[in-house]
């Protein structure tokens, strides 16, 4: 069966996914007025805006709101627009880097007082039963393919001591992406977004390859009554290779 492709899916829904950016902007926002006055500030918010709504007609679709990794490549390619701006600014790619360590982090904390708000504990989310049963379905219904664009990855069971559970991806809907539009060098960046979020939110995670450092697949696992530590900078990492990483 030959799957239905919504060309203007990320077009319909531009208010959405333009509201979601805002709201990611704030934390954006906060960095850059770090290094930059007000002004300019405002400059490169709306520069930034205006790249995110270039890049949305050109998001591949893989399924629109039936899959929900919908929602963490619109994320991804929302990255993307910063860091072009961000570039254009004079800003290295190693300074890019720390710049969206900086802002991935503050989101992940403001999401961590959120879920805490509600009596959740952060740090034990990617352990709840519900989740990953879950993640083990979704993970079965990228083994069909059905969209070129999307992820494949497969479920991996722990041991319970050395990691509960993880993914091996072998093909990484964030990586095509972002290399039909000829900003793969930004990939690595992406990646190691993966450890803020275990960073902000207090739970255990570690990985020994990942695609945007050149490996074959990505190695995730989820690691119960551990913490991760900071991951940038990257380099003492386990996957990181310096030939995918521009200084």
């Amino acid at each position: 069966m030959t799957p239905k492709i919504v060309e203007d899916f990320y077009v319909k829904k531009k208010s959405k996914f333009m509201n979601g950016f805002n709201e990611r902007l704030k934390a954006v926002s906060s960095e850059l007025k770090v290094k930059f006055d007000e002004k300019k500030t405002e400059d490169l918010l709306n520069q930034m805006r205006e790249e995110f709504e270039k890049i949305l007609p050109d998001i591949p679709y893989i399924g629109g709101q039936k899959n929900p990794t919908t929602l963490v490549l619109v994320k991804c390619m929302s990255d993307l627009a910063v860091f072009r701006v961000l570039e254009r600014a004079g800003l290295s790619f190693r300074e890019i880097g720390e710049f969206h360590y900086h802002y991935v982090l503050c989101d992940q904390k403001k999401r961590k007082e959120l879920l805490e708000s509600t009596g959740r504990d952060p740090s034990q989310y990617p352990f709840d039963p519900v989740y990953v049963d879950y993640q083990k379905k979704l993970t079965q219904e990228t083994q069909l393919r059905v969209y070129p664009d999307d992820w494949v990855m497969e479920f991996v069971e722990g041991d319970g001591k050395k990691f509960e559970w993880g993914w091996d991806i072998t093909e990484c809907g964030v990586q095509k992406a972002y290399k039909k539009l000829g900003d793969e060098k930004y990939l690595p960046l992406i990646c190691l977004g993966d450890y803020y979020e275990a960073e902000g939110l207090g739970f255990g995670f570690s990985r020994d390859k990942t695609l945007g450092f050149g490996a074959p697949l990505c190695t995730h696992r989820f690691v119960k009554n551990s913490k991760t530590p900071s991951a940038w900078p990257p380099d003492d990492l386990e996957e990181f290779n310096i030939d995918f990483f521009q200084d």
